[in-house]
């Protein structure tokens, strides 16, 4: 009904100035008549006076037209570049008949327009164009649990005859963590080569995070003179020392996922691959639950969370020991994050929204001071 209307008045309005110029023009032609007529004006003055006038308004009127025409054409095209822009934005079926290619060449140019070249094409480069890619699969109700405690007689594990651990009470915490999330694993049914890695240092565990056959990394923080055994391990011992040391068992999709170790020697770590099933579904979420305990040296008095993948609900906490340590976190994640105190120095924080790869949190502590060998 509108774009009727909406004709109709263009339709009046053009008329109107169609019968204003014929008026105009007649009303000169009378003037012209009755000039001539009257002996005021001559037929071949007249002549000459409109070539001149012709000559005169040419140059200008051409100068005219062509700069009209141009803005003009220049203000029609962005109008409309605006106007299949915005169509696009909001009509979803219509983004949906273009290619792919076309769709990343449309996000890269409108990050441009909006950040600027440079600015635009870095964000684009170093994360859009990963998510576009489909390089990164999500997580969802990503739960992480940290727990510390001591253990007053902790028997040696004998791996062989010539290697045993002991990690003394005096020198280690125990910690035990569990992990559950939600994650689409269609992904590493390509990648054939999922693995879980424990590095001995935290540049070695950095690096892991930019391998995406990883389903997760930790750091282990013991002795060099523990690092040292572990180097020395062939695949089998170190299977012993991650069944009775590490405890380590994941589950995915309720079932029990068997693995084979694999020790890296001289690559500061070691890695476990994982034997997933054959039948996981495409583009379905699986459930994912990973459970271990390892020790770590007193000294090292901080415990580091890397959200390595983008995950949606993060509910993270660690418990620590009360009455030794004051523990406090110092997150990068975003505004949305809830930091809970819960009792027996428990630290929760709980996110109900996206965080990007690379966020997380640094839980420090400091040693309580024992107010009774002071007294």
């Amino acid at each position: 009904m509108h774009e009727k209307d909406g004709f109709e008045l263009k339709k009046s309005f053009k008329n109107v100035s169609i019968l204003f110029f014929l008026v105009v023009f007649l009303l000169l032609l009378l003037v012209i008549l009755i000039n001539v007529l009257f002996g005021i004006y001559s037929w071949q003055k007249l002549y000459i006076d409109i070539i001149n006038s012709l000559v005169g308004v040419l140059v200008p009127l051409v100068l005219f037209n062509f700069l009209y025409d141009h803005f003009t054409k220049k203000q029609h095209d962005r109008e409309l570049s605006e106007k299949i822009t915005e169509t696009m934005m909001l009509d979803q079926e219509i983004i949906n008949n273009f290619s792919t290619d076309s769709k990343k060449d449309f996000i890269r140019k409108s990050t441009q327009s909006i950040l600027g070249d440079t600015v635009g094409q870095m964000l684009y480069d170093s994360l859009i164009k990963s998510y576009l890619n489909k390089t990164y699969e999500y997580r969802h109700h990503f739960k992480y649990y940290i727990s510390y405690s001591e253990t007053t007689a902790i028997d040696p594990v004998v791996i062989s005859d010539q290697v045993e651990f002991e990690f003394s009470n005096k020198d280690y915490y125990w910690v035990r963590q569990e992990l559950s999330f939600l994650r689409d694993l269609s992904k590493f049914n390509e990648i054939k080569d999922v693995r879980i890695g424990f590095s001995y240092k935290e540049s070695t565990l950095d690096g892991l995070y930019n391998r995406v056959e990883f389903l997760f990394r930790e750091n282990l923080w013991i002795s060099n003179y523990h690092n040292e055994l572990l180097k020395g391990l062939t695949n089998g011992e170190l299977t012993i020392f991650v069944e009775e040391v590490l405890k380590l068992s994941i589950e995915i999709g309720g079932q029990v996922i068997p693995f084979r170790v694999i020790n890296n020697g001289g690559h500061e770590g070691f890695h476990l691959l994982l034997e997933l099933p054959s039948d996981l579904p495409n583009n379905q979420l699986s459930s994912v639950k990973l459970k271990f305990q390892m020790p770590q040296l007193k000294t090292q008095k901080k415990f580091i969370v890397v959200i390595s993948e983008p995950t949606e609900n993060v509910e993270i906490m660690l418990m620590h020991l009360e009455d030794k340590v004051q523990v406090e976190a110092i997150p990068f994640l975003n505004e949305a994050e809830s930091i809970t105190r819960l009792p027996n120095d428990t630290i929760k924080i709980d996110i109900d929204d996206w965080v990007l790869p690379r966020a997380g949190v640094v839980f420090v502590w400091d040693d309580k001071i024992d107010n009774s060998s002071t007294n």
